[in-house]
């Protein structure tokens, strides 16, 4: 009976029965989660987690027991199955993603000098001069300690470039990663919505409550009440930014892989494509992430842009509507829910950000220097302003050519993916620095590696 049932819907439907079968036995136990003191709380919800993530991986087992076989060894096998943990704990474990992907890096340039292999694309090049104007901001950084940090964090724009410079993934393999990835990814927002109902009965609420624009629904003494961290902490990354612009950027990978010809091994469903947006959804909402609710549904217009490229008028007709749409919800979100999409540590930073620019603008503070004007949490909210405040204007010009190199291969070599990845990367930068943190630097390494082409040809991927 399975076994006429395709893989990935036999994994959605596996996911949806895990799912039920955790959240009865869960209320069972509510209970005793109510009992709970605050400082038990997310101690207590990482066991639940991890719990899920274990029944979880049974019902897999039993599910596809058939399609389990013996892995031989290889170099190439060990560098595929490290790059598959590099994409997992991107969103576990930042730092245990570190020692990762300097195991990859070392095994991948070993790799190249026994297969004697070594060909950069020539975004790679753009990748390393950015970073190295990086070192050479730290000639005029008011902070060189907090910049020398800095560059230190950065060394995955050298790193990871140079590790697929020696290892080039095949279209093939690369295609599976992504699909391992994003049935990992339905996974992991599962385990999220565990969190939500664990935190439901813990807190004695609704089980609506966070169907609001409200981004302290949860009223808990536990970290400032904040909702992401007390829904997120059992992963290790608990900010929703990232959270929510990696679920976007695999919505659209999602949808690249469902559109593959059919008799490929990466495919995927129909079924596994919706459960997974609507999956997605849900758990962006649940996390009250502002970029989130806009990313999605800009990644579902990319996609159907995609899908109706060759229709003119349909196409222009498609886009007019959006826009007017977009226009029109903007200004009715804002104006019912202000203070949802206020943020007055925001703007008080970004006026710090501008008067600083006024007065520096060829030099900015030099690398690491944002932190001696705003020390709490140093970003200018903005990756195109914050490269002229860090760097001055020759910052800029570097960041603004390896912006501008993305687009052009993308659209050179007609490469979907990077030239999605790359579009939301850029709507991530208007109001965020992702360059200036180790997860906006992963992603983007990580991510610029994967994407860009494997063999240089005129071969759509």
């Amino acid at each position: 009976m399975l076994n006429k049932i395709s893989v990935g819907n036999r994994f959605a439907l596996g996911t949806i029965a895990g799912f039920i079968i955790f959240v009865y036995l869960t209320s069972i136990m509510q209970y005793k989660i109510m009992d709970l003191t605050n400082e038990q709380n997310m101690p207590t919800l990482k066991k639940v987690a991890a719990l899920f993530f274990f029944v979880q991986t049974i019902l897999y087992l039993i599910i596809f027991r058939k399609e389990i076989f013996t892995i031989k060894f290889s170099i190439k096998g060990l560098l595929l199955f490290t790059l598959l943990l590099m994409l997992i704990f991107t969103v576990l474990n930042i730092k245990f993603s570190i020692y990762i992907t300097a195991f990859f890096v070392l095994i991948s340039v070993i790799y190249g000098i026994i297969n004697k292999q070594f060909k950069p694309h020539p975004l790679f090049y753009f990748i390393a001069g950015y970073y190295i104007f990086q070192l050479i901001g730290l000639l005029w950084s008011i902070d060189f300690i907090l910049g020398f940090k800095f560059v230190g964090k950065g060394l995955s724009f050298l790193l990871i470039p140079l590790a697929f410079s020696c290892f080039i993934v095949t279209i093939e393999d690369r295609n599976k990663l992504l699909k391992i990835f994003f049935r990992f990814l339905i996974v992991y927002v599962f385990m999220g919505m565990i969190a939500y109902l664990y935190q439901v009965f813990f807190h004695e609420t609704s089980l609506l409550v966070g169907f609001v624009f409200d981004k302290h629904y949860f009223h808990t003494p536990v970290f400032n009440g904040a909702n992401y961290y007390i829904l997120m902490g059992w992963g290790g990354y608990t900010h929703p930014t990232f959270i929510s612009f990696i679920l976007s950027l695999m919505y659209g990978v999602g949808f690249y892989l469902w559109k593959a010809e059919k008799g490929t091994n990466y495919r995927i469903s129909t079924f596994e494509m919706i459960f997974y947006t609507f999956s997605a959804a849900v758990m962006i909402f649940l996390l009250q992430s502002r970029i989130g609710m806009i990313l999605l549904p800009f990644s579902i217009f990319l996609s159907i842009l995609l899908s109706i490229r060759k229709k003119k008028k349909l196409l222009t007709s498609l886009v007019s509507f959006w826009v007017i749409a977009v226009i029109i919800i903007s200004v009715l979100a804002i104006k019912t829910y202000p203070e949802y999409f206020s943020d007055p540590k925001r703007e008080y930073q970004t006026d710090i950000v501008v008067s600083y620019i006024q007065d520096h603008f060829w030099t900015g503070t030099g690398t690491g220097g944002m932190k001696v004007f705003i020390p709490e949490f140093p970003t200018a909210h903005n990756q195109f302003i914050g490269e002229i405040y860090h760097l001055g204007i020759g910052g800029f010009l570097v960041f603004f050519a390896l912006v501008a190199a993305s687009f052009y291969f993308a659209v050179k070599n007609k490469n979907f993916v990077l030239l999605y990845f790359s579009i939301l990367f850029f709507l991530l930068m208007q109001i965020d620095m992702p360059l200036n943190v180790q997860k906006g630097i992963t992603y983007f390494t990580l991510f610029t590696g994967l994407f860009i082409r494997p063999e240089f040809d005129n071969k759509r991927i």
